[in-house]
């Protein structure tokens, strides 16, 4: 509570006050000092702390509670320039740009000074951060109308003008601030990109990996125009599109990051070569190819077919609608099916991590086909003799890797599954620095619960059951895990988001998402894998690459549709030194072994090349 200028405060109150001819003295001096204390608080030093405390409060993501502070302090004092700034800061904080523009007017009309001008630039900076452009126009605005010769704030609106397609004003405004400061790096580079767009007639927003424009916008005399996409159908699930909300509506990361753009240039971590090679690989079939770094978790590669052209998403909508192969589906990512055999590398890896009794179980001859509490569980051929857990995978016995499953026990498989990542949110989002959290969709993959019969058991070892669904994108993790020595790294698709004035918003770095194997363990599994390509008896053997040296696994997964099967294959390459990490999914186009693998070579031995 501010002190008040008309009593003495209590703390200085005293039974023992002064008597004689200086007691009245004493006794002015006291209230003297209480009155200009409180005068000082109020309306000197006092207000500066109250007007940081405010701003703080705005900075700080309680710009409501700020905007309240301001509104009392400007009743106070309606003509104080710094209590007018703050409140324009209070209003652009929550949204209202054209209430501030105006607040600020009325503090630069009572002289605010070219100091205030760097806190606004800073302004400006987050703006442009959270994508909020008309904020960082304001800011902007009002940063060089109080510093015509601040090279930063010209800068910064100039990077505002190329957002909102005036490159004319953009490149005045850059050359501007670069005759105050010749140097300044943000107006090098945005004079740059500004030229840039210029001659191409667009504004670049997204790139792969290696710098290739992924999405642009035309920028017009009138203005910003129509976006386009020149790689089309070959990354059309994975950039997205903006449709009619009542059609298609929009999808992929133009609509999970619709606030970064135009303004923010967004690097990918996917590589346009790799989408070209697993486009190749797949030819016509229906289905997916997705490719990791088996060491950072980055996503090289997302390829869904059928593609789409995503310009004309709105006109094509009826017939796309109508396609009975669904081609706006993003298989490789949101899609979700039975794993099949490709779940069977779980079950080999917990067993050798857990310290199964191999001798137990082999050498065994498995029959066709089991009964479990009444219910026939069958194997896909006769294998004869089997002599080993490599042996069992090589081939791909169901009943084999039932019996090792049963050795082992139900609650060790369902813990190694989790640790694999099944029955967790598949999380491709990231946070910008300034703490703003971008999530970006992608299927979930999910496993039993429990396996309560012998059936179930049997069921769960083979990647088999209407409750056992996986992605693409999480197939090529479990090759993944292997590959790297036994961890599952976080899933990425963004590499990296600067801002267009260049400040760096993101940077990806890789992370743990849990140490599901130890390295040795992961190690034998790869021996088997590998031999499930490589080895005399390997049914992956279609996958070969002359050069290569391939560790994988085949798949074959039931479907809804009688007599339809879904094709798998996992791996990564080369074995020995892993670069890749792939999984290839055929959507009802037949089995692993004969469909999935030999897809899986070609884009290999391109991808590798």
């Amino acid at each position: 509570m501010p002190l008040s200028p008309l009593k003495v405060p209590s703390h200085v109150r005293s039974s023992r006050r002064p008597s004689g001819p200086g007691a009245g003295v004493y006794v002015s001096f006291l209230v003297a000092a209480a009155l200009a204390g409180g005068l000082a608080w109020r309306f000197g030093f006092g207000m500066p702390a109250r007007v940081n405390r405010a701003l703080d409060l705005a900075r700080h993501g309680k710009a409501a509670e700020a905007l309240a502070r301001f509104g009392a302090l400007s009743a106070e004092h309606p003509l104080d320039p710094q209590v007018l700034d703050g409140l324009g800061i209070s209003l652009d904080r929550l949204g209202r740009p054209k209430d501030a523009q105006d607040a600020y007017e009325r503090a630069r009309d009572q002289h605010l000074g070219p100091s205030a001008c760097a806190a606004h630039v800073e302004e400006g900076r987050q703006a442009m951060a959270d994508g909020s452009w008309d904020v960082a126009a304001v800011e902007y605005e009002h940063a060089v109308a109080l510093d015509g010769q601040s090279a930063p704030a010209l800068a910064g609106q100039a990077a505002v003008s190329m957002v909102q397609g005036k490159l004319s004003a953009a490149l005045d405004l850059y050359k501007q601030a670069l005759a105050v400061n010749p140097g300044l790096t943000e107006a090098l580079e945005g004079q740059r990109k500004a030229r840039e767009a210029v001659d191409r007639g667009s504004l670049y927003y997204m790139y792969d990996r290696n710098g290739e424009p992924l999405a642009r916008q035309a920028v017009t005399a009138q203005g910003l125009g129509a976006r386009s996409y020149p790689r089309a159908q070959l990354t059309g699930h994975i950039v997205g599109y903006l449709a009619d909300p009542n059609k298609a509506g929009s999808a992929g990361l133009e609509k999970d990051l619709q606030s970064l753009f135009p303004g923010s240039e967004v690097e990918l971590t996917v590589d346009a070569r790799l989408q070209a090679a697993a486009s190749h690989a797949l030819g016509w079939h229906k289905g997916a190819i997705v490719a990791l770094d088996p060491f950072t978790g980055e996503i090289l590669c997302a390829l869904s077919q059928p593609g789409f052209q995503p310009e004309t998403v709105d006109k094509d909508w009826y017939k796309l609608r109508d396609n009975p192969n669904h081609p706006l589906f993003d298989r490789a990512l949101q899609g979700l099916y039975e794993p099949g055999s490709i779940a069977k590398i779980m079950t080999a890896a917990a067993a050798l991590e857990t310290g199964v009794d191999m001798a137990k179980i082999f050498p065994m001859t498995p029959p066709t086909e089991i009964k479990l509490e009444g219910q026939i569980f069958r194997d896909w051929e006769n294998h004869g003799k089997i002599r080993s857990l490599k042996e069992a995978m090589d081939v791909s016995s169901n009943i084999a890797l039932y019996a090792v499953a049963k050795e082992m026990g139900p609650d060790v498989l369902y813990n190694y599954t989790n640790r694999f990542g099944f029955n967790k949110d598949m999380d491709l989002g990231f946070t910008l620095n300034n703490g703003k959290h971008f999530d970006i969709e992608a299927a979930s993959p999910r496993a039993p619960m429990q396996a309560d019969t012998q059936f179930a058991l049997a069921q769960r070892s083979c990647g088999l059951g209407e409750d056992f669904r996986i992605s693409p994108l999480q197939a090529a993790r479990l090759a993944m895990v292997i590959a790297n020595g036994g961890q599952l790294m976080k899933p990425r698709l963004v590499k990296s988001v600067h801002s267009l004035n260049g400040d760096l918003l993101y940077a990806m770095k890789p992370e743990v998402e849990e140490q599901v194997l130890k390295p040795s363990t992961a190690e034998r599994v790869k021996q088997v894998m590998e031999d499930a390509v490589e080895g005399e008896r390997g049914i992956g053997k279609k996958a070969r690459v002359e050069g290569i040296v391939i560790a994988g696994k085949t798949g074959t997964a039931r479907t809804k549709k009688k007599g339809q099967l879904d094709a798998w294959f996992i791996c990564f390459a080369p074995a020995d030194k892993p670069k890749i990490a792939v999984a290839v999914f055929c959507d009802q186009e037949g089995t692993g072994m004969h469909v999935a693998a030999p897809i899986a070579g070609a884009f290999l031995a391109e991808a590798l090349q």
